[in-house]
């Protein structure tokens, strides 16, 4: 390029900026003034051979009259917008009020846009006259025309690194603006990604139910500009004017406080606005709850308020009402605090236990909440980082989906999210669900710091990162903390507050999505709303079908159903291959005795294709922590997501496979496991098979155990009525006749009560006869040992409480009851407190005529217990009278 293109081609590129100023500070966008400070300093430096040309205002902030300065040329700039004289005045008097004529010798005001045509007023003047230094408006006053009349005087290469700086810095303004026109575009990719997440089953959105408090959380975090005015509201919500009039009732002096100068702050026209604004409001709490904290019951002891002796008489009597409202003053007050935190931030992560709903959680965050609030936002499923070269693979993912696909570098993509973020006043969030799932952790971990670290220098930016509990404790921590503790809020645990609202809404939301027709007993809708991952396997397995009433529920019949269908979905030369390779799972765990997870090395290709699929679903198996040490390098280790379902497939495999090929090793088997944490549930579940499979060596083996009964009164619950039998009925009737252990008869006893089924051998009849043939005495006996409870004797109480329970039920709800049940109920009421057990009677008395309590009535006619006797003759006699 020739020294005349040059110059042309900077001066046009000097008066394209020269007008994006003009028309943005028209739109009332004044922030571009400051980024011209660093845009000009190459272009300036070469100009007036300044080398050391720097800002003025990174050395000390809000640096007094001038913008730019070089301490060898000892020239200084001022860079504004505003062409007027009086600002040109108001420059020079800066610079004379604070002496920085004995830091420079020349002085040049830059205006961005354009220069008056001339400077002639009399204060301008008088000013000059007045100054240390030299400085004549025509010469020192600048504007784009003025700097390229300069340029011609410059060398070839002078000129050629001013055009190469002005080039790259449009190629950033035109990506920015490029990345802008096409934001819409942007978003709709994370959309797609969400999209695949729904297809892979990753995330099905209809079954999501947020938990309200962390939804809160992240309303703060990602669009403060919009909800911080919940804060101005619960700042306003404060009031201290009241316990200020409690303080002075007990003579201590108020509190302090600005209140009114933090709750009637300016509107923030922007983020950077709203920072300042909230950091001054968290200062001003923070200065408060200390003087308050003395006055509520949430500090220690020692560190409350303490009277006078001549004022402990006004304590004693304000004290209760003083520290109530000190209490609800400072929980309020820490509460504001933390929603504040929360709009300051970065990193907000959410960690917790495989199924627990992280996914779901994440990407209906930027299905609907980001979305609806159009908050910028790249979605990256972590697993998918696996296809993409260290030591960049996030950045990579980036580029290659594209969110930014001409960014060379994290800190060119930083900058150009940045400004995305300031041209919508909102953060822009990068959303990383799963890290546990990149392959090469200790690579990705530090990868991952690298990214953060860069990431927590952009004002605007910030990151939403999911992760298992077991991955982020074993690798993650010593990334996130301590480096990152100031920028990271943590949610450890996605449903640990879910309400039992929730968990109903969420066990219909299964049903409807997966088109499953049911009607589920309370013991069944209880089972499977406190258990999400049983939830979805049993959803799974009854997709689309119509199964009537389900009375109780079964793990093994389900663990069985859902790996048939497993195998199923794969195809015909890979069926067979299935079950051999979780068989060779549980073979390994056995052989080396570590049931928590193994290493891949040994299995072939076909296999790690099978196993890949399962990993890839995360029901069945989960990819896991690694191992150390060098022997372990570069080889996966996986598990079991579910302990219960790992166990049933030991068993299985025992029970199915190992039993025919190794008769003579079972014994030993049982013998090793049996000092392992997993034996209980391995014992139920090889028990249950053993049972339904005929199997006769594990039966004897599990019948001869010492522990025997002690494991079967425990797994009484995964006796499905197929394998029940009469054996089963003699040996609970034994056990409530000849047993005196409380654990015992609690176990059984409550067992029994839950089964209203009388087609199942197990069911609240088995009960009834028991408690049918017991004396007074015998009764009281049997009811003092089931109703007794742990460190407390009060049987009576208990049955009292069960009995407030029952009458609390609507009268409709009693009779659906079923007329075994309020059998049992009239069994209770003679040793129940005397409200109890007359409201009981009441109900009985007047529902006699019924079918349902004439039924019951006629089931406890033949109570040996003459306490019930009395009972039903107290409800006849009413009824003769009548």
């Amino acid at each position: 390029m020739t020294k005349l293109e040059l110059l042309q081609r900077s001066s046009t590129l000097l008066g394209r900026f020269a007008h994006g100023v003009k028309t943005a500070n028209a739109m009332g966008l004044f922030d571009i003034n400051t980024v011209a400070e660093d845009f000009f300093i190459p272009i300036f430096a070469i100009t007036f051979n300044s080398p050391d040309l720097c800002n003025q205002n990174r050395i000390k902030m809000n640096f007094p009259a001038v913008d730019l300065g070089c301490k060898t040329s000892r020239i200084s700039i001022q860079i504004t917008s505003d062409s007027s004289s009086n600002k040109v005045c108001e420059t020079l008097e800066k610079f004379e009020s604070h002496s920085l004529g004995d830091n420079f010798d020349c002085l040049y005001v830059y205006v961005i846009t354009e220069r008056q045509k001339s400077y002639i007023s009399e204060k301008l003047t008088e000013t000059v006259a007045n100054l240390s230094i030299e400085f004549d408006p025509s010469h020192n006053i600048l504007d784009f025309k003025d700097l390229a009349k300069m340029f011609k005087g410059l060398s070839d290469e002078q000129l050629r690194q001013i055009n190469a700086h002005l080039e790259a810095e449009f190629k950033k303004v035109d990506a920015n603006l490029q990345f802008r026109n096409n934001l819409d575009e942007f978003l709709s990719v994370s959309q797609q990604k969400i999209e695949d997440e729904k297809l892979a089953k990753k995330y099905i959105s209809s079954v999501f139910v947020e938990t309200s408090e962390t939804k809160e959380d992240m309303r703060y975090f990602a669009n403060p500009m919009f909800f911080y005015r919940k804060i101005d509201d619960d700042i306003q919500r404060v009031d201290l004017a009241h316990l200020n009039k409690l303080l002075a009732m007990v003579k201590v002096e108020p509190i302090a406080e600005n209140w009114h100068e933090i709750s009637t702050l300016e509107v923030p026209n922007s983020l950077l606005e709203l920072r300042e604004r909230l950091i001054k409001q968290n200062t001003a709490l923070e200065a408060i709850k200390g003087p308050i904290s003395l006055f509520s019951w949430d500090v220690d002891r020692a560190e409350r308020f303490v009277p006078n002796a001549n004022l402990s008489g006004y304590w004693d009597v304000f004290q209760h009402a003083v520290q109530s409202n000190g209490s609800g003053v400072l929980r309020l007050l820490k509460d504001i605090s933390k929603k504040i935190r929360l709009t300051q931030v970065k990193i907000f992560l959410v960690t917790g236990m495989a199924g627990q709903g992280k996914t779901n959680f994440v990407c209906d965050l930027v299905e609907n909440q980001y979305k609806a609030f159009e908050i910028p936002t790249i979605f990256i499923p972590a697993r998918l980082l696996n296809d993409y070269p260290s030591p960049n693979r996030i950045l990579s993912y980036i580029t290659n989906n594209r969110f930014a696909p001409d960014v060379a570098n994290l800190h060119a993509l930083f900058t150009l999210l940045d400004n995305v973020a300031k041209e919508c006043q909102k953060p822009f969030v990068i959303a990383i669900d799963g890290i546990n799932e990149v392959g090469d952790l200790d690579g990705f971990v530090s990868e991952l710091r690298v990214f953060l670290e860069a990431l927590c220098q952009y004002d605007f930016l910030k990151i939403v990162i999911t992760c298992r509990n077991e991955f982020f404790d074993h690798k993650f921590a010593g990334v996130f903390e301590p480096q990152f503790s100031a920028h990271l809020y943590r949610v450890r645990d996605l449903r640990g507050e879910m309400s039992d609202t929730n968990k109903s809404r969420l066990l219909n939301a299964y049903l409807t999505y997966f088109q499953i027709q049911v009607s589920l007993s309370k013991n069944a809708t209880e089972f499977l709303k406190n258990d999400l991952i049983l939830l979805r396997i049993f959803s799974e397995i009854h997709k689309g079908k119509n199964i009537g009433c389900i009375a109780n529920i079964y793990k093994g019949d389900i663990f069985e159903k859902y790996l048939v269908m497993k195998v199923e979905e794969f195809p015909t030369s890979l069926k067979q291959k299935v079950l051999k390779s979780l068989y060779k799972i549980c073979s390994r765990m056995l052989d080396e005795e570590n049931f928590s997870q193994i290493a891949l090395d040994g299995f072939d290709d076909n296999e790690r294709q099978i196993l890949e699929r399962l990993i890839g679903e995360d029901i069945i198996l989960r990819r896991e922590v690694p191992s150390t040490g060098l022997a372990s390098l570069g080889i996966e280790n996986i598990s079991f997501t579910y302990d219960e379902l790992r166990d049933f497939l030991l068993a299985y495999y025992i029970v199915i496979e190992f039993t025919q090929s190794n008769p003579e090793k079972v014994d030993m088997i049982f013998e090793k496991i049996s000092d392992r944490p997993i034996y209980e549930g391995f014992f139920r579940y090889a028990y249950v098979l053993a049972r339904k499979h005929k199997n006769e060596k594990i039966l004897t083996i599990c019948e001869s155990s010492p522990d025997f009964i002690e494991h079967y009164l425990n797994n009484l619950s995964l006796l499905s009525a197929n394998i029940q039998t009469h054996e089963d009925v003699v040996r609970i009737e034994t056990i409530l006749r000849d047993s005196t252990d409380r654990h015992d008869i609690q176990r059984i006893a409550w067992f029994l009560l839950k089964k209203r089924e009388d087609s199942e051998h197990f069911n609240i009849r088995i009960l009834l006869n028991h408690v049918n043939k017991l004396d007074d005495e015998s009764a009281e006996q049997f009811f003092d040992l089931m109703f007794s409870r742990y460190f407390e004797s009060d049987w009576r109480g208990n049955i009292s409480g069960f009995l407030l329970e029952f009458n609390e039920l609507k009268e409709d709800q009693k009779l659906g009851l079923g007329s075994f049940m309020l059998a049992f109920v009239l069994y209770l009421v003679p040793y129940a407190r005397w409200n109890e057990r007359e409201i009981t009677l009441n109900y009985f008395d007047k529902f006699q005529l019924t079918p349902i309590i004439i039924d019951t009535i006629e089931l406890c006619k033949s109570a040996v217990s003459k306490k019930v006797q009395a009972c039903l003759k107290e409800i006849s006699k009413d009824r003769e009278e009548l």
